[in-house]
Formats: C-alpha cells, sequence, structure tokens
C-alpha cells in the first residue's frame, strides 16, 4: 500500500512538471517578436518567429507583440458641445484665443520590444500624452489663419519630432513613422466652420481673379513686346533698303557725273532719252481731225 502510494505520489508530480513545462512553450508569430525573461533578467531579446521554450511561471515569463505592424494613436482633446449626449469636437486653444477642432493621428510601430516593455509603465499612453503636449505647445504660438493653412505642416513635422525626442529620451522603443491630419478645422458650435469656409471661398475666388489678371497682363505683355520687335524689325529693313537704295543712287550720279566730264554733250543727250522714254509711256496721247474749216477742236472728253 505504501508503495501503490508512493508511485501515486511520483506520478502526479511528474504529470504535474510536465504540464508545468508545457506551460513554458510559446509561439511567435511572423509579424511579431518575444522577449523572454529569467528571474526578471531578459535571456531572449527580440525573438524571431516560429516556436520557443521558456521557463514558465515563477521563474520566467514571456512578453509577445507585433513589431511588424503600424498602428494609430489618435491625438486630441475631447470636450462636450452644447447638451449632454450631443456630438463631441477635439478642440485646442489657440495663441490668438480662438479655439480650433482638431484631430491628428500618429502612425507608429515598436522598434525595440525589450526597451517598450521595461522602459515605461504604458509607453502607449507616454505616446498619446507627449503627442498632446507638443501639439498644444505649438498651437499656442500661432493664430487660427496660420494653423488651418500655411502652418499645417509645420504642425505635422514638429508633432512628429518632438514626439520622437521625448519618446527616445524615455527609451521607449517606439519609432514613429508619419503624422496625419483626420480633421483640423474651425468648430461646427455657432456656425463658426460654414462662415470660415465662406472667408476661405471668398480668399480663394480673390486669388483666382488675382491669377487671371495676371495671365492676362502677361498674355498682354507678350504680345505687346512681340509687335514692337515686330516693327523694330520691320523697320530696320526698311532702313536698311533704304540705305541701300540711296547708297545705289549716289554711286550712279557719281557715275554720271564723270561720265559728263568727258562727255557733256552725250551724257546729256542720253539723259534726256532716258527721261522721255520713262515719262511717255505714262501719258496719254489723242490724235484728233480737223473740222471742215480747218480748226482743231481740243476739247477731249474724258
Amino acid at each position: 500500500m505504501t508503495g501503490r502510494l508512493r508511485y501515486r505520489v511520483l506520478l502526479c508530480a511528474a504529470v504535474l512538471l510536465a504540464g508545468w513545462l508545457a506551460l513554458g512553450i510559446y509561439n511567435v508569430e511572423s509579424d511579431e517578436s518575444a522577449v523572454a525573461y529569467v528571474l526578471g533578467r531578459a535571456v531572449g531579446r527580440d525573438v524571431l518567429p516560429g516556436i520557443h521554450w521558456n521557463p514558465p511561471w515563477p521563474l520566467g515569463r514571456v512578453v509577445v507583440a507585433r513589431t511588424a505592424t503600424n498602428f494609430l494613436m489618435p491625438v486630441e482633446h475631447t470636450e462636450p458641445q452644447g447638451p449632454a449626449g450631443s456630438e463631441s469636437e477635439s478642440l485646442w486653444l489657440l495663441g490668438d484665443t480662438n479655439v480650433i477642432a482638431g484631430k491628428l493621428g500618429i502612425q507608429y510601430s515598436i522598434r525595440s520590444l525589450t526597451r517598450f516593455d521595461v522602459s515605461h509603465e504604458n509607453p502607449r499612453e507616454l505616446l498619446g500624452r507627449a503627442g498632446r503636449q507638443v501639439v498644444t505647445r505649438f498651437l499656442a504660438g500661432e493664430s487660427v489663419d496660420a494653423a488651418l493653412t500655411t502652418r499645417r505642416n509645420d504642425l505635422l513635422d514638429a508633432v512628429q519630432r518632438q514626439v520622437q525626442a521625448i519618446l527616445d529620451d524615455h527609451g521607449s522603443g517606439i519609432e514613429i513613422h508619419s503624422v496625419n491630419v483626420e480633421t483640423l478645422a474651425p468648430p461646427r458650435q455657432g456656425g463658426v466652420r460654414q462662415a470660415f469656409q465662406e472667408v476661405q471661398s471668398a480668399l480663394a475666388d480673390k486669388e483666382r481673379v488675382v491669377d487671371e489678371a495676371r495671365a492676362d497682363r502677361s498674355q498682354v505683355l507678350a504680345e505687346a513686346e512681340g509687335e514692337a520687335e515686330h516693327r523694330v524689325t520691320q523697320a530696320e529693313a526698311a532702313r536698311h533698303r533704304r540705305v541701300e537704295i540711296a547708297k545705289g543712287e549716289g554711286e550712279r550720279f557719281r557715275r554720271l557725273a564723270f561720265e559728263h566730264r568727258k562727255t557733256p554733250r552725250l551724257t546729256e543727250e542720253r539723259l534726256y532719252l532716258e527721261t522721255i522714254e520713262e515719262i511717255l509711256p505714262r501719258m496719254d496721247t489723242y490724235v484728233v481731225q480737223s473740222g471742215p474749216d480747218g480748226k482743231v477742236n481740243l476739247r477731249v472728253v474724258r
């Protein structure tokens, strides 16, 4: 009886030991990594995907998390609007005492699971608080027009850089990939958003009209410059032609003067005949017959 009881006790102990050892088996998926601890000390950092074993509690523990996946952390201040139960908005106070509704999203991943597990009690909460802190500080120094238009990209850049610096100072093991704007607009309360949109539409129309006027001015200036260049070119061509004609006439006159000095009479007769040949073709010649009394009627009706 004593031997049989001892056998049962040993069998139960072996089963319990096998069950305890089986509790140490864990699996790491392809998008995950793990950190294994034994007596509070990390013996396996960023364990690769596959099936592994580590002493279970109370000797050890295993932390498994997705490290190849991007997560989204919203950054917002939610304040109630109007009566209880109505829709809420994330409101931020600006440097010019205006208020805007804004919500940002931080895309991040776990860069080091070991640091993520031991650096902070809740690293994700640290990320959210750091994001709200940076956004609050940035918007506190901006006007509503700048925050909604020209300084929008600067806000995203500041959030990514400064929040990453805070996380690195705490050794959180989190890496920020991007910051996106989900909402950044005037609040819906009191028709402020509609009024702001009307102002923005008016400004857009103003910019469009100014751009059209600049385009028309550029077109008119280009056409005027082209016309001016064309006229200058024509004037230069006419000047060149007249100069060449004048040079030719001058050379012709010098030759005639030279010939006249040698043979004046012959030269004068030749000039006379050339002039007559040039004039006569342009003259109208009329042949009339004299009347019975021998008189000629010179009245010619054309």
